[in-house]
């Protein structure tokens, strides 16, 4: 077997059942989504500590740019501890002799665990930095197609704000009416081949920068698409 195998092997051992697979990435987001109080209270004392004209009164043009201040500072944050866990879990593949198959392996899955979690929550410390208020389940489905649509690219760079909150409302409405922990075990079957079968994770000496400019710029990718997404006015599955 080899180690792209191992590693796909390993994010769905759990059992052979499609919804069991993609448990733990249903979990991710239950967890997130019963921390959203304390990750609205962490990011309201950012809008507080960015906002220039505290104790006035603020107009919507204001906050639309505090808010966008505090979600690039969100991305920013994120997308430094991805990729800085990245080059650290591809050393023991890219060093030769550093790490053993098994170690590899570990290091691979981890970092690719630790990635969609740290994405999963950006977005929904984004969506608390633009006061999004909506059903859980409906937040739920509106993250994991977010995930799906940046890790599979069909969401290009440039792409408007109002085509992000078109395409990802009508995904996320298939979602609540498929159920998440299903609909999980679609994003999961996109993302993962996507992000532990890259090769460069395997060039000596350069899998580990090559690792982390990768992690950075998922990140980055996911952190603009919900921006977009959850900047839009009206944002929310039934608002379209």
């Amino acid at each position: 077997m080899n180690l792209i195998s191992a590693v796909k092997k390993k994010l769905g051992s759990k059992s052979d059942d499609s919804a069991q697979k993609a448990d733990w990435l249903a979990k991710v987001l239950g967890i997130y989504g019963d921390a959203l109080p304390e990750i609205r209270a962490m990011v309201g004392k950012m809008m507080e500590t960015n906002d220039p004209i505290r104790g006035e009164t603020r107009t919507a043009d204001h906050m639309r740019r505090l808010s966008r201040r505090v979600s690039g500072s969100l991305i920013r944050q994120a997308a430094i501890k991805t990729g800085t866990v990245g080059g650290i879990t591809a050393a023991p593949v890219a060093l030769p002799g550093l790490g053993a198959f098994a170690t590899a392996v570990v290091g691979i899955s981890a970092d690719f665990t630790y990635l969609i979690r740290k994405q999963v929550w950006l977005c929904y410390g984004i969506s608390a930095a633009y006061d999004i208020r909506m059903e859980e389940e409906e937040l739920k489905a509106v993250i994991l197609a977010l995930l799906g649509f940046s890790g599979s690219g069909q969401l290009s760079k440039e792409i408007a704000a109002r085509a992000v909150k078109e395409m990802v409302n009508a995904t996320a409405s298939r979602f609540l009416k498929k159920g998440i922990v299903w609909s999980a075990s679609e994003v999961a079957a996109i993302l993962t081949p996507r992000m532990v079968g890259k090769s460069y994770k395997y060039i000596p000496f350069l899998g580990i920068p090559l690792s982390a400019s990768v992690n950075i710029a998922s990140t980055i990718t996911v952190g603009n698409h919900a921006r977009k997404y959850f900047s839009s006015k009206d944002s929310g599955v039934g608002n379209r």
